[in-house]
């Protein structure tokens, strides 16, 4: 009985975690690789199966409406790419948010067109880790959204390309409430000048890289490495 019970046995479960995850360190993709391996590593068996997800820290849905699901498969995800989604709204960074409130440190709406300030602020209060934020061509956020991004008070990278109607008024609320940003792109956005950028400058003492392609700015900045293009 006790030799059929064992012949039974899942070999692969003889395996120990910190092995398989050493396996799936080799098999993740690199750059422009097919996710094809680690594919089919989750395939094998169970085990794999549900290992693959523990390990799993990367993560870039295809569509809005799998969000959900994935959520609840990958619990350990610290860096989230939704630029496949472009229908993500505020009800999707509210579970995102709840989700991934430890582990979340980067975080990609460079596409997505339905969210609100709300929903940013969402992510930013509960989601204490977040350090990498892209909030590019969302054309229809304020300053009031910009008082929801100054709240995630570890942030070190922001991208608010073409976000035409942030004011300085909603930069001078990021300078005074992210004082850890190193880095923050700014192009294209026209309704911030001279006061938005001296803010920056004067309360973000770690800031080294600062974009202010086609802004009406009119000042030097000294001590701000211009980014690269």
């Amino acid at each position: 009985m006790k030799k059929q019970k064992l012949s039974q046995q899942n070999p692969f479960e003889t395996l120990s975690e910190e092995l398989i995850f050493t396996i799936l360190d080799f098999l993740e993709p690199k750059n422009n690789q097919s996710k094809q391996t680690l594919q089919s590593f989750s395939l094998t068996c169970k085990y794999f199966h549900a290992l693959e997800s523990k390990h799993r820290r990367a993560l870039r849905p295809l569509r809005a409406e799998h969000i959900q699901p994935l959520l609840k498969r990958y619990t350990n995800v610290n860096n989230l790419d939704l630029t496949l989604c472009p229908r993500v709204n505020d009800t999707s960074l509210n579970l995102i948010a709840g989700a991934y409130n430890s582990t979340l440190q980067g975080l990609n709406l460079s596409r997505s067109r339905f969210f609100t300030g709300n929903g940013v602020l969402n992510v930013a209060v509960k989601c204490v880790n977040l350090v990498e934020l892209d909030l590019s061509n969302a054309t229809e956020l304020r300053d009031a959204a910009m008082v929801g991004v100054a709240r995630a008070v570890n942030l070190e990278r922001l991208w608010l390309n073409r976000c035409k109607l942030v004011t300085d008024m909603g930069i001078g609320c990021i300078a005074v409430g992210c004082k850890k940003l190193k880095l923050i792109s700014l192009k294209w956005c026209v309704g911030i000048a001279d006061l938005g950028v001296d803010l920056l400058a004067i309360k973000c003492k770690d800031l080294c890289t600062l974009d202010l392609s086609y802004l009406p700015v009119s000042i030097l900045i000294t001590g701000v490495r211009p980014m690269d293009k």
